[in-house]
Order: structure tokens, then C-alpha cells, then sequence
């Protein structure tokens, strides 16, 4: 069993994440591969204040799901805009190429998870 408290998870800043705009405050929630079961690398909660962005990328072998906890947000997949809300739930496939940022007055806070395919 996996069991942690929010006070004792760290915060750690990327700076211009994937090429994007500001500091994204990133939690792990998994330890990635040793606690995902070598099935994915990645399960964290990102905090995007007002202004901030997670640049373009693309996923190659892997997927990633996002889950919006908090706020609002501009999410860009494959050329194609969507405004995204508390509790929607996007998920950019293999090959797929998306970038997430925040928009409203609101810090945006989501949970991702990257699987490998």
C-alpha cells in the first residue's frame, strides 16, 4: 500500500515546462515507474497560476490523461482548441501533440498521469 498526506508531498518548480510560459508547481503523487508498476512514468497534480502554460508537446509510446481539479484552462490537441472546466477529463493518445494553459483568475490544478502504450 502507497499512502501519503498532502503536507508531506514536495513541490517542485519547472520553469517553462515543455517550452511553455512561467513555473508549473508540480506534486508527485507516484514515484513513477517503481509505484505504477513500470506500466507509466508520471502521476502528479500541477498547479498553473494565472499565466502560466505547459508548452506543446507530443507523446510518443505513451498517453496522458488529465483531470482539471481546479479552474480554467486552454487545452490545444493535435491543432484543435477546447476550454476546459473542473472536472473535465482530457486524454492525448500516442502521437498525439497537445499543451495545456491556464485561463480565468483562478490557479489551475490538474491531475496527469502518462501510461505508456
Amino acid at each position: 500500500m502507497i499512502y501519503r498526506k498532502k503536507k508531506d508531498l514536495e513541490i517542485t518548480p519547472i520553469d517553462r515546462c515543455m517550452g511553455g510560459n512561467g513555473t508549473v508547481r508540480m506534486e508527485k503523487l507516484l514515484m513513477g515507474q517503481e509505484e505504477m508498476l513500470g506500466k507509466g512514468r508520471a502521476y502528479v497534480r500541477h498547479t498553473l497560476n494565472p499565466g502560466v502554460s505547459i508548452g506543446i508537446h507530443t507523446h510518443e509510446g505513451e498517453m496522458e490523461t488529465m483531470v482539471i481539479v481546479k479552474g480554467k484552462a486552454l487545452h490545444t490537441i493535435n491543432g484543435q482548441e477546447q476550454y476546459l472546466e473542473e472536472g473535465d477529463i482530457i486524454a492525448a493518445q500516442p502521437g498525439d501533440t497537445h499543451g495545456i494553459a491556464q485561463t480565468g483568475e483562478d490557479a489551475l490544478v490538474l491531475i496527469a498521469q502518462v501510461l505508456y502504450a
